[in-house]
Protein backbone atom coordinates (compact mmCIF):
# COMPACT_ATOMS: atom_id res chain seq x y z
CA UNK A 1 0.00 0.00 0.00
CA UNK A 2 1.92 3.19 -1.03
CA UNK A 3 0.42 6.51 1.32
CA UNK A 4 1.73 9.74 1.23
CA UNK A 5 3.08 12.14 4.28
CA UNK A 6 2.76 9.59 7.14
CA UNK A 7 4.08 12.65 9.40
CA UNK A 8 0.82 14.60 8.17
CA UNK A 9 -1.59 11.81 9.23
CA UNK A 10 0.09 11.34 12.53
CA UNK A 11 0.20 14.93 13.00
CA UNK A 12 -3.37 15.13 12.19
CA UNK A 13 -4.51 12.12 14.74
CA UNK A 14 -2.93 13.12 17.39
CA UNK A 15 -4.00 17.09 17.05
CA UNK A 16 -7.86 15.53 17.13
CA UNK A 17 -7.33 13.49 20.03
CA UNK A 18 -5.92 16.85 21.64
CA UNK A 19 -9.22 18.98 20.21
CA UNK A 20 -11.89 16.48 21.61
CA UNK A 21 -9.73 16.21 24.94
CA UNK A 22 -9.88 12.56 24.50
CA UNK A 23 -6.14 12.20 25.80
CA UNK A 24 -4.83 9.88 28.73
CA UNK A 25 -2.22 11.20 31.11
CA UNK A 26 0.38 8.48 29.76
CA UNK A 27 1.57 8.18 26.14
CA UNK A 28 2.68 5.58 23.95
CA UNK A 29 5.79 4.03 24.65
CA UNK A 30 7.56 1.23 22.79
CA UNK A 31 9.75 -1.28 23.62
CA UNK A 32 11.26 -4.49 22.71
CA UNK A 33 11.80 -3.36 18.55
CA UNK A 34 13.93 -6.16 16.76
CA UNK A 35 14.69 -5.41 13.13
CA UNK A 36 16.02 -8.76 11.66
CA UNK A 37 17.41 -9.90 7.99
CA UNK A 38 17.19 -13.73 7.39
CA UNK A 39 17.00 -16.50 5.32
CA UNK A 40 14.36 -18.30 4.22
CA UNK A 41 16.50 -20.85 6.39
CA UNK A 42 16.34 -19.39 9.23
CA UNK A 43 19.96 -17.99 9.31
CA UNK A 44 20.27 -14.48 10.48
CA UNK A 45 21.84 -11.65 8.28
CA UNK A 46 21.19 -8.90 10.08
CA UNK A 47 19.91 -8.44 13.94
CA UNK A 48 19.78 -5.32 16.23
CA UNK A 49 17.69 -4.93 18.98
CA UNK A 50 16.57 -1.06 19.72
CA UNK A 51 15.59 1.16 22.55
CA UNK A 52 13.63 4.29 21.70
CA UNK A 53 14.65 6.50 20.76
CA UNK A 54 17.73 5.25 19.17
CA UNK A 55 18.39 3.57 16.02
CA UNK A 56 20.87 1.28 13.85
CA UNK A 57 23.33 2.47 11.84
CA UNK A 58 24.57 -0.15 9.47
CA UNK A 59 22.62 -0.40 6.09
CA UNK A 60 21.32 -4.12 5.95
CA UNK A 61 20.61 -5.63 2.03
CA UNK A 62 17.04 -6.95 1.82
CA UNK A 63 16.50 -9.48 -0.65
CA UNK A 64 12.95 -11.07 -2.14
CA UNK A 65 14.60 -14.83 -0.59
CA UNK A 66 15.87 -12.76 2.45
CA UNK A 67 13.22 -10.68 4.08
CA UNK A 68 13.07 -7.99 6.71
CA UNK A 69 11.31 -9.03 10.01
CA UNK A 70 10.51 -5.86 12.51
CA UNK A 71 8.96 -6.47 15.79
CA UNK A 72 7.68 -4.71 18.69
CA UNK A 73 5.70 -3.93 21.78
CA UNK A 74 3.55 -0.74 22.50
CA UNK A 75 2.67 -0.17 26.02
CA UNK A 76 1.04 3.06 28.19
CA UNK A 77 1.43 3.19 32.28
CA UNK A 78 3.15 -0.39 31.57
CA UNK A 79 0.12 -1.74 30.57
CA UNK A 80 -0.56 -2.40 26.73
CA UNK A 81 -1.81 -0.69 24.35
CA UNK A 82 -4.07 -1.56 21.02
CA UNK A 83 -3.19 0.87 18.27
CA UNK A 84 -5.73 2.77 15.76
CA UNK A 85 -2.51 2.27 13.66
CA UNK A 86 0.03 1.09 12.81
CA UNK A 87 2.58 1.09 9.93
CA UNK A 88 5.99 1.07 9.14
CA UNK A 89 7.02 3.47 6.55
CA UNK A 90 9.41 3.21 4.05
CA UNK A 91 11.05 6.24 2.31
CA UNK A 92 13.03 6.28 -0.96
CA UNK A 93 16.24 8.72 -0.41
CA UNK A 94 16.63 9.59 -3.97
CA UNK A 95 12.66 10.08 -5.10
CA UNK A 96 11.21 10.32 -1.50
CA UNK A 97 8.50 7.89 -3.03
CA UNK A 98 7.27 6.40 0.66
CA UNK A 99 5.50 2.75 0.99
CA UNK A 100 3.75 1.86 3.85
CA UNK A 101 3.16 -1.60 5.04
CA UNK A 102 0.45 -2.55 7.86
CA UNK A 103 2.46 -3.99 11.00
CA UNK A 104 -0.08 -6.84 12.07
CA UNK A 105 -0.72 -7.87 15.94
CA UNK A 106 0.71 -11.06 17.31
CA UNK A 107 0.18 -13.08 20.43
CA UNK A 108 -1.58 -10.35 22.10
CA UNK A 109 -3.06 -6.43 21.49
CA UNK A 110 0.06 -4.74 22.13
CA UNK A 111 2.62 -6.84 20.19
CA UNK A 112 3.10 -6.15 16.05
CA UNK A 113 5.03 -7.37 13.92
CA UNK A 114 5.48 -7.10 9.92
CA UNK A 115 7.42 -9.52 7.66
CA UNK A 116 8.43 -8.52 4.15
CA UNK A 117 7.88 -11.61 2.23
CA UNK A 118 8.90 -12.37 -0.89
CA UNK A 119 5.32 -11.54 -2.58
CA UNK A 120 5.64 -8.02 -0.78
CA UNK A 121 9.27 -7.38 -1.31
CA UNK A 122 8.43 -7.92 -5.90
CA UNK A 123 4.96 -5.65 -5.19
CA UNK A 124 6.59 -2.84 -3.50
CA UNK A 125 10.07 -2.74 -3.67
CA UNK A 126 11.38 -5.12 -6.83
CA UNK A 127 10.92 -2.59 -9.24
CA UNK A 128 12.40 0.33 -7.38
CA UNK A 129 15.64 -0.73 -5.64
CA UNK A 130 17.77 1.71 -3.33
CA UNK A 131 17.83 2.93 0.15
CA UNK A 132 14.86 3.64 2.10
CA UNK A 133 14.57 5.21 5.28
CA UNK A 134 12.51 3.13 7.67
CA UNK A 135 10.08 4.55 10.15
CA UNK A 136 7.36 3.50 12.84
CA UNK A 137 4.25 5.23 12.17
CA UNK A 138 1.40 4.43 15.28
CA UNK A 139 -1.16 6.34 16.39
CA UNK A 140 -3.93 5.93 19.19
CA UNK A 141 -6.89 8.23 19.15
CA UNK A 142 -7.02 7.98 23.33
CA UNK A 143 -2.97 8.27 24.13
CA UNK A 144 -1.74 10.08 21.12
CA UNK A 145 0.82 9.22 18.74
CA UNK A 146 4.72 8.51 17.62
CA UNK A 147 7.22 8.29 14.96
CA UNK A 148 10.02 6.75 15.07
CA UNK A 149 12.64 6.13 12.53
CA UNK A 150 14.23 2.71 13.07
CA UNK A 151 17.63 3.28 10.42
CA UNK A 152 18.01 2.56 6.73
CA UNK A 153 17.52 -0.50 4.75
CA UNK A 154 18.75 -1.26 1.05
CA UNK A 155 16.41 -3.29 -0.96
CA UNK A 156 18.52 -4.98 -3.86
CA UNK A 157 16.44 -6.23 -6.96
CA UNK A 158 17.20 -9.46 -8.01
CA UNK A 159 18.67 -10.21 -11.34
CA UNK A 160 15.87 -11.52 -13.18
CA UNK A 161 13.66 -8.35 -12.03
CA UNK A 162 12.83 -6.11 -14.71
CA UNK A 163 13.45 -2.76 -13.62
CA UNK A 164 9.92 -0.22 -14.44
CA UNK A 165 11.20 2.31 -16.62
CA UNK A 166 8.88 5.04 -18.06
CA UNK A 167 7.89 4.50 -21.59
CA UNK A 168 6.68 7.33 -23.68
CA UNK A 169 5.29 7.35 -27.29
CA UNK A 170 5.14 10.32 -29.70
CA UNK A 171 3.60 11.10 -32.80
CA UNK A 172 -0.23 10.54 -33.89
CA UNK A 173 -2.16 7.78 -32.40
CA UNK A 174 -3.66 5.23 -35.10
CA UNK A 175 -6.90 6.56 -36.76
CA UNK A 176 -10.31 4.53 -35.22
CA UNK A 177 -11.91 2.98 -38.00
CA UNK A 178 -15.50 2.82 -36.41
CA UNK A 179 -18.55 0.94 -38.77
CA UNK A 180 -22.12 2.10 -37.43
CA UNK A 181 -24.36 -1.08 -37.05
CA UNK A 182 -26.76 -1.49 -40.08
CA UNK A 183 -30.16 -0.60 -39.81
CA UNK A 184 -32.24 -3.89 -39.01
CA UNK A 185 -34.88 -4.50 -41.80
CA UNK A 186 -38.27 -4.10 -41.17
CA UNK A 187 -41.54 -6.08 -42.39
CA UNK A 188 -43.81 -3.49 -44.68
CA UNK A 189 -46.24 -0.89 -42.66
CA UNK A 190 -49.19 -2.57 -44.21
CA UNK A 191 -47.94 -6.19 -43.06
CA UNK A 192 -47.78 -4.21 -39.64
CA UNK A 193 -51.74 -3.25 -39.99
CA UNK A 194 -52.48 -5.88 -41.20
CA UNK A 195 -51.43 -8.36 -38.23
CA UNK A 196 -52.77 -5.63 -35.95
CA UNK A 197 -56.26 -5.97 -37.51
CA UNK A 198 -56.60 -9.67 -37.52
CA UNK A 199 -55.48 -9.59 -33.65
CA UNK A 200 -58.55 -7.26 -33.45
CA UNK A 201 -60.96 -9.43 -35.48
CA UNK A 202 -61.51 -11.81 -32.38
CA UNK A 203 -62.26 -9.23 -29.87
CA UNK A 204 -64.91 -7.84 -32.50
CA UNK A 205 -66.36 -11.18 -33.45
CA UNK A 206 -66.94 -11.85 -29.50
CA UNK A 207 -68.58 -8.81 -28.99
CA UNK A 208 -70.74 -9.76 -32.00
CA UNK A 209 -71.42 -13.07 -30.70
CA UNK A 210 -72.75 -11.70 -27.53
CA UNK A 211 -74.59 -8.96 -29.30
CA UNK A 212 -76.58 -12.35 -31.69
CA UNK A 213 -77.10 -14.31 -28.00
CA UNK A 214 -78.68 -11.56 -26.68
CA UNK A 215 -76.58 -10.97 -23.36
CA UNK A 216 -78.36 -8.97 -21.03
CA UNK A 217 -75.61 -6.98 -18.99
CA UNK A 218 -78.86 -5.86 -16.91
CA UNK A 219 -78.43 -9.44 -14.97
CA UNK A 220 -75.06 -8.59 -13.30
CA UNK A 221 -77.33 -6.39 -10.78
CA UNK A 222 -78.19 -9.65 -9.46
CA UNK A 223 -74.63 -9.99 -7.73
CA UNK A 224 -72.82 -7.03 -8.19
CA UNK A 225 -70.11 -7.05 -6.22
CA UNK A 226 -68.87 -11.01 -7.58
CA UNK A 227 -69.98 -10.04 -10.59
CA UNK A 228 -67.97 -6.12 -10.77
CA UNK A 229 -64.75 -8.57 -9.90
CA UNK A 230 -65.00 -11.84 -11.88
CA UNK A 231 -65.42 -9.40 -15.13
CA UNK A 232 -62.57 -7.06 -13.43
CA UNK A 233 -60.32 -10.08 -13.54
CA UNK A 234 -61.14 -11.16 -17.09
CA UNK A 235 -60.82 -7.17 -18.26
CA UNK A 236 -56.97 -7.84 -16.06
CA UNK A 237 -56.11 -11.34 -18.36
CA UNK A 238 -56.85 -9.51 -21.66
CA UNK A 239 -54.57 -6.15 -20.26
CA UNK A 240 -52.15 -8.99 -19.56
CA UNK A 241 -52.18 -10.21 -23.04
CA UNK A 242 -51.97 -6.65 -24.65
CA UNK A 243 -48.86 -5.90 -22.27
CA UNK A 244 -47.70 -9.20 -23.66
CA UNK A 245 -48.08 -8.63 -27.16
CA UNK A 246 -46.36 -5.20 -26.35
CA UNK A 247 -43.19 -5.89 -24.53
CA UNK A 248 -43.16 -8.02 -21.40
CA UNK A 249 -41.69 -11.13 -21.23
CA UNK A 250 -42.91 -15.20 -21.49
CA UNK A 251 -42.06 -15.81 -17.79
CA UNK A 252 -43.27 -12.55 -16.09
CA UNK A 253 -46.72 -12.58 -18.48
CA UNK A 254 -46.66 -16.78 -17.06
CA UNK A 255 -46.29 -15.72 -13.41
CA UNK A 256 -49.02 -12.78 -13.73
CA UNK A 257 -51.54 -15.23 -15.49
CA UNK A 258 -50.86 -17.50 -12.36
CA UNK A 259 -51.33 -15.14 -9.69
CA UNK A 260 -54.72 -13.98 -11.25
CA UNK A 261 -55.92 -17.36 -11.99
CA UNK A 262 -57.26 -18.40 -8.97
CA UNK A 263 -58.90 -15.08 -7.90
CA UNK A 264 -60.66 -15.54 -11.36
CA UNK A 265 -62.17 -18.82 -10.26
CA UNK A 266 -63.32 -18.13 -6.95
CA UNK A 267 -65.01 -15.08 -8.01
CA UNK A 268 -66.74 -16.53 -10.86
CA UNK A 269 -68.01 -19.63 -9.22
CA UNK A 270 -69.42 -16.91 -6.00
CA UNK A 271 -70.86 -14.68 -8.87
CA UNK A 272 -72.78 -17.77 -10.59
CA UNK A 273 -73.97 -19.64 -7.48
CA UNK A 274 -75.51 -16.39 -6.53
CA UNK A 275 -77.40 -15.82 -9.38
CA UNK A 276 -78.59 -19.80 -9.98
CA UNK A 277 -79.78 -19.52 -6.54
CA UNK A 278 -81.65 -16.13 -6.88
CA UNK A 279 -83.11 -18.09 -9.94
CA UNK A 280 -84.49 -20.92 -8.72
Amino acid sequence: MRLLGLNQVLAGLCVVAGIFGIAADGAVEIKNVVVRVMERTGDKLFEEKLQYPASFDAVPKVKALSPLVISFDVLTNDTTLPLDQAFVSFQHTETKAEVALPARTTKNSGSYKLDVSRKVFRQNFGSVPGIYNVALVLGSFTEGGLFYKLGNVHMVASNKTKLKEPKVTYGSKPEIQHRFAEPQKMPNILFSLLFTGLTVVPFVALLAAWGRLGVNLKKLQLEPMGSVAFMGLVAAYMALAVAYWVGLKLFPTLGCALVLSLPTYLTGQYALSKRIVQNI
